[in-house]
């Protein structure tokens, strides 16, 4: 009985969030082992005709540790938010980059995150933001990549130009915060 109890409290605490970046190994490798991260699944979203297929990453994370703000955060410093057509040498619309929301919250998030980034760069970005539609799980190959063929992965980012990651952080949303007070 207790048992039952702690499960529907655990799961309350679990969120989800899909993010389309260029190729999602990159994406993966961006979310994956950070502190509050349960799970990083890469895959494609499934669109209309009008929104084709993209590779995104469904990101599975803690609420009592990160909030949707924070993944946020990090998607932007990863991508090229002025580049419609793809990221870096990933060309075409299955690498466009576009954050995918789930409910009136993660859109309000979205949105305003998305207005900030375009009052401080001044110019026009190319992220869109869509509701979540139907996710397809990659094949068990393209699962944790950068852990399987750490060269591979390597050479394919300094040739792709994507970035290291290791500039990539949380902290700039968290030096938005009101300095803690001593009691």
């Amino acid at each position: 009985m207790l048992i039952m109890l702690l499960v529907p409290a655990a799961c309350a605490q679990a969120g989800t969030a899909v993010f389309a970046g260029g190729s999602f190994w990159v994406m993966e490798a961006l979310f994956s082992g950070r502190s509050g991260i349960a799970g990083v699944e890469p895959g494609w979203m499934q669109g209309d005709i009008r929104q084709p297929r993209r590779q995104v990453v469904r990101v599975t994370y803690d609420q009592s540790k990160l909030t949707y703000g924070d993944l946020l955060n990090l998607y932007w410093q990863a991508v090229d938010s002025r580049d419609a057509k793809g990221q870096f040498c990933d060309r075409g619309q299955e690498y466009s980059p576009a954050i995918f929301v789930q409910g009136s919250l993660q859109l309000k998030w979205a949105r305003q995150s998305r207005a900030r980034l375009l009052l401080e760069q001044n110019q026009p970005l190319a992220v869109r933001i869509l509701p979540v539609g139907r996710f397809e799980p990659a094949e068990p190959r393209h699962h944790a990549f950068a852990q399987q063929h750490p060269l591979l992965y390597f050479a394919y980012r300094q040739v792709c130009g994507y970035s290291n990651g290791t500039k990539i952080s949380m902290q700039p949303l968290l030096n938005d915060l009101p300095p803690a007070t001593e009691e």
